[in-house]
């Protein structure tokens, strides 16, 4: 079965997750870091979702699921070994509009969730569409070792520069070939070695004149203070 890929916008939306063990963990720390709104639905909970409950980062039920519970509900996870639970929960979604649903059998889920890492604003995703998770985690390792943590400024300054170009007239041809020229002369590898002088000079002579190439490094060296 073939999937589209999409990257979800579910902050503040409501996320069901059924179960309570190390799966529903998962899924759990990938929705907080999404800014979901979060309930868990199972009798007993891994001891770390029952720290998130207390501290009331997310909702526990403490029950089985029952039809219903999903009302409301934008995404839904059966996270749980019991077949007959999670046959009740693509019965409920088929029947509830809007609700998708993900379970561990591929050809019973509406979307699956990839191998994936952040980095700030970047998500980087890996899929097999279901043929082999396996290989979708050995590859997300190696991709964390090749992007590691300090592109997170990486996707920072340019945003920012982004930020900046939109600010003035779009012309969205023009703005492609400028962040073709910025990234085929360096700025990644500047950033990454810290090399604010030539950084600086490199945005003062390929951007426009109307953007000030000495307060946008300013400001984002601001937000990244650690870098200097």
């Amino acid at each position: 079965m073939p999937f589209y890929p999409v990257n979800l916008q579910i902050t503040h939306r409501l996320c069901v997750v059924v179960g309570g063990g190390g799966v529903a963990l998962r899924k759990v720390r990938g929705l907080l870091e999404a800014e979901a709104r979060i309930r868990v639905i199972s009798p007993t909970i891994a001891t770390e979702l029952r720290i998130l409950s207390d501290a009331g980062k997310i909702e526990w039920l403490q029950r089985g699921y029952v039809e219903g519970d999903l009302k409301g509900a934008f995404l839904v996870f059966a996270a749980t070994n019991d077949r007959d639970v999670q046959l009740r929960i693509k019965n409920e979604t088929a029947r509830s509009a809007g609700i998708l649903n993900s379970a561990d059998d591929p050809g019973g889920s509406d979307f699956h969730v990839p191998a994936h890492f952040r980095r700030g604003k970047m998500l980087v995703t890996i899929a097999t569409g279901g043929g082999s998770p396996a290989l979708a985690k050995k590859i997300r390792g190696q991709l964390e070792e090749a992007i590691g943590p300090e592109y997170e400024a990486v996707v920072d300054l340019l945003a920012l520069i982004r930020e900046r170009l939109l600010d003035g007239q779009d012309e969205t041809a023009v703005h492609t070939e400028l962040f073709g020229r910025l990234l085929q002369m360096g700025i990644v590898d500047l950033l990454l070695a810290a090399n604010w002088f030539e950084l600086q000079m490199l945005l003062l002579r390929e951007l426009p004149a109307e953007i000030d190439a000495v307060a946008l490094v300013r400001q984002f060296l601001e937000k990244h203070d650690t870098l200097r």
